[in-house]
């Protein structure tokens, strides 16, 4: 009796030891451990009709400027929808002078045309996207002697003149919501006089246009 116990003991044992084996075997080996990473954030865009507030980098000056030079815009303000940020403050606008004209008493208006077509975000890529211009305003600091204050229009249309002739101190506090010409004489404004390409123009039919750097304008996106 005690050989029969032990020798099925020796069995069990094997059987165990053989079993424990074939499952050893059979486990598919362990994949290596790898941190994720992040996935790349894509561009956030600004949808059709936000608008931004921003200060020119780029002096424009009708008798000096030349077509083709290009106009940069620095944006003043967060743009927001909601809680989402949409560009940060000191991101820029890009665009170029299609057209200048200098003011020639008795013949013509001094002109510029401008094309908004670029947003470079602080921190990100490049994309493209037009604007309107719907509100411009002089350096509150720098009061040229041939500038007078402007009362700016409320609801203009996009392809409406916008002009003052309100010769008061200029004190106004833009916002993204400012529409109109601030602190400037027989300047007027037409957010847009083209749609190909989207092109917005200031003209004066009394002299030559002088916007330093500083001047703060309102941006409308009309869309990539």
């Amino acid at each position: 009796m005690k050989r029969l116990a032990v020798t099925c003991i020796s069995l069990s044992l094997a059987w165990a030891i053989s079993t424990a084996s074939q499952t050893t075997q059979g486990d598919p080996p362990q994949a290596p451990f790898q941190a994720s990473t992040p996935a790349q954030s894509s561009p956030v865009s600004l949808p059709k009709g936000t608008r931004l507030l921003g200060k020119l980098t780029t002096k424009l000056d009708s008798k000096h400027s030349k077509d083709g030079q290009e106009v940069i815009v620095e944006v003043t303000k967060d743009v927001k929808s909601g809680e989402q940020l949409l560009l940060a403050k000191g991101s820029l606008i890009t665009g170029t002078i299609s057209k200048v004209q200098s003011y020639a008493k008795g013949s013509s208006s001094a002109e510029f045309d401008i094309i908004f077509e670029k947003v470079i975000p602080k921190s990100g890529q490049q994309y493209p996207t037009h604007f309107a211009l719907y509100a411009l305003s002089a350096k509150l600091e720098s009061q040229p002697a041939d500038m007078l204050g402007s009362k700016g229009k409320q609801g203009v249309a996009m392809s409406a003149g916008i002009s003052g002739d309100v010769k008061a101190p200029h004190d106004t506090s833009m916002t993204p919501q400012s529409t109109g010409i601030f602190g400037f004489q027989d300047v007027v404004l037409r957010p847009l006089v083209s749609m190909s390409p989207p092109t917005c123009q200031l003209s004066s039919p009394s002299g030559n246009m002088v916007m330093e750097k500083g001047t703060e304008v309102v941006l409308e996106s009309l869309g990539q």
